[in-house]
């Protein structure tokens, strides 16, 4: 798992993990025990190639079915849905065991059609509030769920790979937990648990050993939303918690936007290395003295390839769900968006979009231009070759 402000910095070197269980770890003394109880959401995404034929990786896979939007107590447009909607495939699997609590034997797998899937591992939560830090930090800590949704999308790729455009899967990986918990103390609403336990909320969601300063824990609890009394998501750039009862659709809203993320990445990415060559791509036409090479040729193909597969990625990942205006889902995807700082990236991936463009210009200007250059000669000398000719004795 991620942590700190770097969500992929490279990790620290694991440290030892607390040898009492998660189940018993204690409190703060300064805030009173809460037990709570729910789901922890481990999500992992994945690029696995350019686009997938999800009506036929459907017939592929006996497990699969077509995902559509929950629809909780929230009112929500009609319009809210995927299109097209994802795929959705539950594995069987062995439990993986992380600190002391294992996850279920069975994993759900999301499959994008902008080549793309989500593996999911859950965790039954039944701790006091206090104990949350430690299941997320050993959640970060250890790799090994990881590496289970790795393995597991391999196999599923394997079995889908007729229907994948271009597959492979990438190296590049978005972590993301998501703690959904459905039950807490009678009497006391998530509002009064988040003003009572900021600290230990906020070190969940940072997956902090360690204390936090009050400046710091407010930073990470300030993305909180609710929707109703009894209801709260406090969302952030590495972990979310959120106490509901029918929490669906919000985790739903926090999933896209981790794949979202993802795609964001991959495209960025892949653009640095067109322009990081960019120098040289420019010099060697520009070098060529007489007609443009055959190389010219293919890096003017590669680049239009490259744009092509970037702007339908691109589009394919921001239209894949439609949530606009004030709804409540919305407002809880803008703010996902923010903290996870999805407008720089995007703005990252058009700046650098437009960047290609105009380089694939200059290089194609170029190449006319030598083409032109080229042509003009043929023309002169074949002119002096008409003027020429009929003076020689080869003439008749």
């Amino acid at each position: 798992m991620t942590s700190g402000q770097d969500r992929h910095a490279p990790s620290p070197p694991p440290t030892p993990l607390p040898s009492t269980p998660l189940t018993s770890a204690t409190t703060r003394s300064s805030e009173p025990a809460r037990r709570v109880g729910g789901v922890a959401h481990v999500m992992h995404a994945f690029d696995i190639g350019f686009q997938v034929d999800l009506d036929a990786a459907e017939g592929l896979v006996r497990e699969a079915s077509r995902l559509r939007v929950t629809r909780t107590r929230r009112p929500s447009p009609e319009w809210f849905d995927y299109t097209p909607a994802p795929l959705r495939v539950v594995l069987e699997g062995a439990p993986v065991e992380v600190g002391g609590v294992r996850t279920d034997a069975t994993v759900d797998v999301l499959v994008y059609d902008f080549g793309a899937a989500l593996v999911t591992h859950r965790l039954t939560i039944e701790h006091d509030l206090g104990a949350l830090p430690d299941v997320s930090v050993a959640l970060y800590r250890d790799e090994s769920i990881e590496a289970d949704a790795r393995e597991h999308m391999k196999r599923l790729l394997a079995t889908m790979a007729p229907s994948v455009e271009r597959g492979r899967l990438d190296d590049d990986v978005e972590d993301y937990v998501v703690f959904a918990l459905e039950r807490w103390p009678d009497g006391v609403s998530p509002a009064d648990l988040l003003g009572e336990q900021r600290l230990t909320i906020a070190r969940t969601i940072e997956a902090e050993a360690g204390g936090l300063s009050e400046a710091q824990a407010l930073r990470t609890t300030e993305g909180a939303m609710s929707y109703a009394a009894d209801d709260l998501a406090v969302i952030d750039w590495n972990a979310s918690v959120l106490f509901d009862r029918e929490a669906e659709d919000v985790i739903g809203v926090l999933q896209h936007a981790n794949i979202e993320l993802l795609e964001l990445r991959t495209l960025d990415r892949e653009l640095d290395a067109i322009l990081d060559h960019a120098d040289e791509t420019l010099g060697a036409v520009v070098s060529s003295r007489f007609y443009p090479s055959f190389g010219a040729g293919r890096m003017l193909r590669r680049f239009a390839s490259v744009q092509t597969d970037t702007a339908v990625m691109f589009e394919g990942v921001n239209n894949a769900i439609k949530l606009y205006g004030n709804q409540y889902l919305a407002r809880v995807y803008r703010l996902a968006a923010e903290r996870l700082d999805l407008p720089s990236w995007q703005e990252s991936v058009a700046r650098k979009l437009e960047a290609t463009e105009s380089l694939y210009s200059k290089v194609s200007d170029v190449t006319a231009t030598k083409r032109l250059e080229t042509l003009e000669w043929v023309i002169i000398i074949l002119i002096a070759v008409s003027i020429v000719l009929p003076f020689t004795p080869l003439y008749k």
